[in-house]
């Protein structure tokens, strides 16, 4: 059987949707090593019995829930390739974004030697894109799990980051002193993807990728829980000018501007992602 009857028998058998189809051919170029013009070429050529076993099983997964990304083992995010694994959030493309506007505060505001913490740092995509992108940056991802933590500094040994990037098991919601103390008072950036669904969203966002952790999308009841205490905290670790920013979710942009003024953060306000939606808020601690 060819590649391209081969593919089409398994989407069939999944009954996978349409955008689907193309997920399990990157699936299956990634297997074999192959790009994806090295995919198209065969797609007309004999395969094996085992590569056909290797689509259904690749099929199904994804039918199942399964992201692409879990199966191969990795998700690309700005310029960087990073590890992820069955309970390790996969990083989403609007959090790229997170990462341009970090990049745009260190380069503008001439801090290129810059200490970031990456809060709720997860795959730790965020610190290894802007530790890739910034020579001089040093960044502390500070991850509650486990895998995560595994998976990450798995990626910054990959990508021969580690001499900058460090990522350090702890809980965002208890005193930071116990994992951070060196970075008091010292920190340039401090930027988070935090879990923000919150309680009436969290089946459909659940229900849109079944398998990735629930504990890594759930805010607590109004989806505030981690933005309190990180905005709480934010300017014992900033240096005086020093940045906040955050991704958030469409709803919560004034409680999060309200946080901001209470906690004496200056200049809060919130901007759009691509639909138009509020996705990131910034602040700053005063000069």
């Amino acid at each position: 059987m060819i590649l391209r009857d081969v593919l089409a028998q398994a989407e069939r058998r999944a009954q996978l949707t349409l955008q689907k189809h193309g997920e399990l051919q990157y699936v299956v170029a990634t297997s074999k090593g192959w790009s994806r013009s090295d995919l198209l070429i065969r797609l007309d050529l004999p395969t094996d019995d085992a590569l056909q076993m290797s689509a259904e099983h690749a099929a199904q997964q994804l039918a199942d829930g399964y992201p692409a990304e879990y199966l191969t083992g990795h998700a690309a995010f700005c310029d960087t390739v990073v590890r992820v694994s069955e309970g390790v959030l996969v990083p989403r493309p609007e959090t790229e974004h997170l990462v341009e506007l970090a990049e745009d505060f260190i380069v503008e505001e001439g801090r290129p030697s810059a200490v970031v913490l990456d809060l709720c740092s997860g795959s730790g995509a965020i610190a290894l894109a802007l530790a890739a992108r910034l020579q001089q940056v040093n960044v502390v991802g500070l991850e509650l799990d486990p895998v995560s933590i595994s998976c990450s500094r798995e990626s910054a040994l990959d990508a021969g980051l580690s001499e900058r990037v460090r990522f350090i098991q702890g809980n965002v919601l208890a005193a930071w002193d116990l994992a951070l103390a060196d970075f008091r008072s010292r920190t340039d950036v401090i930027v988070s993807n935090p879990p923000y669904v919150r309680e009436q969203r969290l089946l459909t966002a659940h229900e849109s990728s079944p398998v990735e952790p629930v504990w890594a999308l759930y805010g607590g009841t109004s989806g505030m829980l981690f933005y309190k205490r990180i905005i709480a905290q934010a300017c014992d670790w900033l240096r005086p000018g020093g940045l906040l920013l955050l991704e958030i979710d469409d709803g919560l942009e004034q409680g999060i501007l309200d946080l901001f003024e209470r906690y004496g953060l200056q200049g809060g306000h919130w901007s759009p992602d691509l639909r138009g939606l509020p996705r990131y808020a910034e602040a700053r601690r005063a000069e």
